[in-house]
Parts: C-alpha cells; structure tokens; sequence
C-alpha cells in the first residue's frame, strides 16, 4: 500500500504530503492529520531524493510530445471555430429552406388570414 489517507490509522514511518510536499514524521502507531482527501505517501528522505532526478527525466523526456499534442489540440480548436462559424449560415439557410415555412400549431384551411382591413382588425 503506498498511498494513505488523512484520520487513516498509520504506523510509524515517514510520510509525504502529495498536495503541499509536506514530510510527516510518525514515531508510533497514529492516525494521519487532515481529511479523507488528503493524500500521503509512505516513503523514506532518501527514497524521496532519489526518486526527484527520475521524475524529472521523464518530464524531460516526455515534454516534446506534450508540446506537440498541446499544439495539435489547440490548432484542431481554431479549425473547428472557424468550420462552425462557416457551416452555421449555411446550416440555418438549409433548415429554413427544408422547413417549408411549416408551423404546426397554425392551421389555415381556407387559406386565408382573418382580420387585417385597412386600419380595423377583429
């Protein structure tokens, strides 16, 4: 188990704070501070240290292809703005053309609109 949780019964041993790299020193059996969403990991200083130039490298090693991706993402968000903005009039001419002006809570059988006369309405 290398994670554990805050109000978590704990052994002694030295455990970090994921969040704000805190090292907690446990020299008994005692419950670990803080709530259930705060996460710690059990682990020595030096496995600690040792572990920094690892992560590190494979940031570094990684960082090309975030960057790309970061760029490919970003790129394909401005394409598909402009493709929306294109494709919206046409989408909207297109319904209002196929639509036939149909509305179907009005119904004029006769074809004719009641009411209108010069200045009188009914």
């Amino acid at each position: 188990m290398f994670t554990w949780k805050g109000e978590q019964q704990a052994v002694a041993g030295t455990y970090w704070d994921i969040s704000t790299g805190e090292r907690l020193e446990m020299r008994d059996r005692d419950i670990l501070p803080g709530s259930r969403s705060k996460t710690y990991i059990k682990a020595s200083g030096t496995t600690v240290v040792l572990l920094g130039p690892v992560l590190g490298l494979i940031f570094a090693i990684f960082l090309p292809f975030i960057g790309i991706a970061m760029a490919i993402y970003f790129a394909g968000n401005k394409v598909m703005a402009v493709a929306r903005k294109a494709f919206r009039g046409t989408v909207n001419e297109a319904g209002r053309t196929l639509t036939f002006g149909w509305r179907p809570l009005q119904a004029y059988l006769a074809n004719k609109r009641k009411g209108t006369k010069r200045g009188k309405q009914n």
